[in-house]
């Protein structure tokens, strides 16, 4: 799949996406709410967005593009309020965390989408599996190259940045023995892992 032209924007600028778990508050396991959620929050005003993810017990955060951390934290105050508001109106609790510890994946719904039904053909049960949840943080750079140079440079802290966010030592009701138990369904993807070492952004996209 040939990769889109490389869009520039100001460096160091940055935005932060964020995946939630939708919960039942009678037992605290996962429901699939987002439709209903999604529906609400399109009658209010907020900052940034939300959207619906692969499955519909979850959906992602996803703030404007910021040049500085109160602005930022601003924002998803914002958006956690308005989000809240309408999670009290549907009687469910959204959570954080990079697993929900006792929810089985067989009873998860992929969302009606075509990308997340196209996902769902392509990889089997692995896309129902892929109920997870994460915290992005998209930097932006002036050009592919600066954002290679980027890459390589961070990809040394990344065993850093998992002890930080470690968050999922449970799957499906067991102990996994792992903190960031979510890093194995995500390697089960073939296109996930370290990028390939490369010098220009010409070079990776012709990976």
């Amino acid at each position: 799949m040939a990769l889109e032209p490389f869009a520039k924007s100001d460096a160091l600028t940055f935005g932060v996406e964020l995946e939630l778990q939708l919960v039942s508050l009678s037992d605290f396991d996962l429901t699939a709410a987002s439709p209903d959620l999604l529906h609400l929050l399109a009658k209010k005003p907020f900052p940034g967005n939300v959207t619906p993810e692969i499955t519909e017990s979850m959906i992602e955060i996803n703030s404007s593009v910021q040049t500085g951390h109160a602005a930022m934290l601003a924002e998803l105050h914002d958006i956690r309020n308005t989000l809240v508001s309408a999670a009290d109106t549907l009687n469910i609790g959204i959570c954080g965390g990079g697993t929900h510890p006792f929810q089985h994946w067989s009873e998860q719904k992929i969302f009606t989408k075509p990308r997340f039904q196209e996902l769902s053909s392509l990889y089997g049960y692995l896309a129902k599996q892929f109920t997870i949840f994460d915290q992005h943080v998209h930097i932006a750079c002036r050009s592919g190259d600066d954002a290679m140079f980027l890459l390589h440079s961070l990809s040394r802290c990344v065993p850093h940045f998992i002890a930080l966010s470690a968050s999922s030592p449970f799957v499906q009701g067991r102990d996994t023995l792992f903190d960031s138990a979510r890093l194995n369904s995500v390697f089960a993807f073939p296109m996930s892992g370290r990028a390939p070492f490369t010098l220009s952004w010409d070079d990776f996209a012709n990976v």
